[in-house]
């Protein structure tokens, strides 16, 4: 029996994410610029011819992770509304939220780190991953214009810069960083 469309649909779906985890694993244990399309279709148990059929390029693999990352991250585990401003909630999410993303995925944030590091990758991404951001940025620099900070846009900054700091962290010590008693404090200090 023939498959249907939403058969052919559902196998190319799972085989993109397929190769997507595979990408994941060898950019985490090769660095971007070491690993090889042929290391990503090895990994995923497919062809290389059958990789291209999904992806044009390594740089359109690290594209899709990183972007996939950043909806990930801001649609689904801290939903913006555009009609509504941020709310100590909405920081208090982020704040946690930013934590334990990076103790469940540990991989994710490993080549996100990894991604900023190295300049001539992460031009490759920054301008897609901050057409992302922005809308954040822009809700929690009102955020602290509200909350009467002078110069709102450094209290924005200097929350990222933190919490880059702390995912690091969480990432590189997982087992002993204090994660519960740093968000306390980061809600404290921020909200």
């Amino acid at each position: 029996m023939p498959r249907t469309k939403e058969q052919f649909e559902e196998i190319r779906k799972t085989s993109r994410q397929k190769i997507l985890d595979a990408a994941l694993e060898v950019f985490a244990k090769q660095g971007y610029n070491s690993a090889t399309v042929d290391a990503i279709a090895k990994t995923a148990g497919i062809s290389k011819g059958l990789m291209y059929n999904y992806f044009k390029s390594k740089d359109e693999v690290l594209n899709e992770l990183m972007i996939g990352m950043m909806d990930a991250l801001m649609c689904e585990y801290m939903p913006l509304q555009p009609d509504k401003k941020f709310t100590k909630d909405d920081i208090t999410n982020f704040i946690n939220v930013g934590i334990d993303l990076v103790l469940q995925k540990p991989h994710y944030w490993k080549l996100y780190f990894s991604v900023f590091v190295q300049p001539q990758v992460m031009v490759k991404v920054f301008d897609k991953m901050m057409e992302k951001a922005q809308p954040y940025m822009n809700a929690m620099t009102e955020y602290f214009r509200d909350k009467g900070y002078e110069n709102p846009e450094v209290m924005m900054r200097y929350i990222s810069a933190v919490m880059d700091g702390i995912q690091f962290h969480c990432m590189i010590d997982p087992r002993t960083f204090p994660a519960e008693e740093v968000k306390k404090l980061l809600i404290k200090q921020f909200v």
